[in-house]
């Protein structure tokens, strides 16, 4: 039996219940993906470009995580503890995950907020919940349960009134953004797959790494000019959204589905949207509509549906 299979079946076979952290550490992964729009805003606003942006963005991530790493394997030495190390001879799955899987659906989602309002691209993305449901069914064997299906219904129809906004949209927009949704959702579903194996940590390093080289490689092909953050403002921006919107979420994300699943998480993160609208009442001063209020009180019965129901012994 090959990896590829090997996992498929380890994960099969894994039952998760929604255990406290879990859901919590989805929560703290929802929040901090929440600030991802208001750093990007703010570094388009200077002048980066898309590949740019995301670029420097995955850079100092990358940075931030391999120095905290070097400091966790200096501390547990100094302290005489044996440190664990990664899996690097099974590596070639996490390196994919991080080439086809993260990687593109990253920059697709800022291909299509440029050919979309952000708010239909949001709703959009927000299919991707139902897509690991069905993708977890049709290629792990999970049947989802009545209480995630209730879930379910109950967090689209809140992004739905979050968001939705009427107007005439390009049909390549549209369809670029299900794409952004079903490219989330496989990159979760091939996520629990590969990253019970690796320190939750490690693993985002390796992903961020790839990131970088990927994005910047796109930067020299595109013939764009390397902008350099030129002002405090600037490397606060860079900074910010290496750390609050990239290293935070992603490490508790894997971390999360590592303790209950990627259908259970993705259902749990659909509180981003809320975040969203809070942080740009905040910011951007926008307005508070009757429908935003329904739509979040949805989002959240959502996640108190799941987590009275965490007794459901499949994700």
């Amino acid at each position: 039996m090959n990896t590829a299979d090997s996992d498929k079946k380890t994960a099969a076979l894994r039952t998760f219940s929604l255990s406290p952290a879990g859901v919590f550490l989805s929560i703290i992964s929802a929040l901090c993906f929440s600030t991802l729009g208001i750093f990007a805003t703010a570094l388009y606003s200077m002048g980066f470009s898309v590949q740019q942006a995301l670029a420097w963005r995955f850079t100092f991530s990358s940075i931030l995580l391999w120095v905290f790493l070097a400091a966790r394997m200096a501390a547990r030495n100094k302290q005489g503890e044996r440190t664990a190390k990664p899996d690097t001879a099974r590596l070639a799955p996490l390196l994919l995950l991080a080439f086809f899987g993260f990687a593109p659906q990253a920059g697709l989602y800022f291909i299509t907020v440029k050919m979309l309002a952000p708010g239909i691209t949001s709703l959009l993305l927000y299919l991707y919940p139902s897509f690991v449901l069905l993708i977890s069914a049709v290629f792990l064997g999970r049947k989802p349960s009545i209480t995630q299906l209730f879930a379910l219904l109950l967090s689209f129809s809140g992004c739905a009134l979050t968001f939705f906004q009427p107007g005439n949209y390009p049909v390549l927009g549209l369809v670029l953004g299900v794409a952004v949704a079903v490219a989330y959702s496989a990159y979760l579903v091939w996520g629990e797959l590969v990253l019970h194996r690796f320190d939750s940590i490690f693993a985002t390093a390796v992903i961020m790494s790839v990131a970088t080289l990927v994005y910047w490689g796109w930067v020299l092909l595109s013939g764009d000019s390397v902008r350099v953050p030129d002002s405090p403002m600037a490397w606060l921006s860079v900074i910010g959204i290496a750390l609050f919107a990239t290293v935070l979420p992603i490490t508790t994300l894997f971390s999360a589905m590592r303790k209950i699943g990627a259908a259970n998480v993705s259902l749990i993160s659909t509180i981003e949207p809320v975040s969203t609208v809070l942080l740009s009442l905040l910011v951007f001063h926008e307005t508070l509509t009757q429908g935003r209020i329904v739509g979040g009180a949805l989002i959240l019965a959502a996640v108190i549906v799941l987590q009275v129901k965490s007794g459901s012994p499949r994700n």
